[in-house]
């Protein structure tokens, strides 16, 4: 499995690009989990300072990185996850230690109960929508374990 060798800072761009583009160095992966069609925002937020929201659009098989949202973005998610930067910092070096989250790091595990991470829509489909691909975004996140440990740094 390839292994980056660079630190990538999270949250950034790059860590979101680098999930994105390692799903399409194992397309046979996601193809097994079936066909997704659903834009996903990942809300970062912090004790000081506004809340940072990276897009992520599943298209089909594809895996597609649309960088950090500005306010007014066009990219219209469908469900915002969201969550404090220690949530999303505990769950990424748990994979990383892991080769995938355990039980109690997966995405699915961190929302169910809103707690510690929420899933918000403005539409009712949109939540409905994360948690039917759940795996298939989990996938995505569990790409994570790719780099190197210790690139998952505030």
């Amino acid at each position: 499995m390839p292994v980056i060798e660079d630190v990538i800072e999270f949250p950034s761009v790059e860590w979101f690009d680098f999930l994105c583009d390692h799903s399409r160095e194992e397309p046979e992966i996601y193809e097994a989990l079936g066909f997704a069609n659903f834009r996903l925002a990942v809300e970062i937020t912090r004790e000081s300072g506004n809340p940072r929201q990276f897009g992520i659009f599943f298209d089909g098989y594809d895996v597609i990185s649309y960088g950090e949202l500005a306010d007014g973005s066009t990219f219209d998610p469908e469900a915002v996850v969201s969550g404090s930067i220690e949530t999303w910092r505990e769950m990424a070096n748990n994979i990383l230690a892991n080769g995938m989250a355990d039980s109690s790091h997966t995405l699915n595990a961190l929302s169910i109960a809103d707690t510690p991470l929420r899933v918000y829509s403005s539409d009712p489909l949109g939540k409905d929508k994360f948690f039917r691909y759940a795996e298939t975004i989990q996938t995505l996140f569990d790409a994570t374990s790719r780099q190197r440990e210790g690139t998952v740094v505030a």
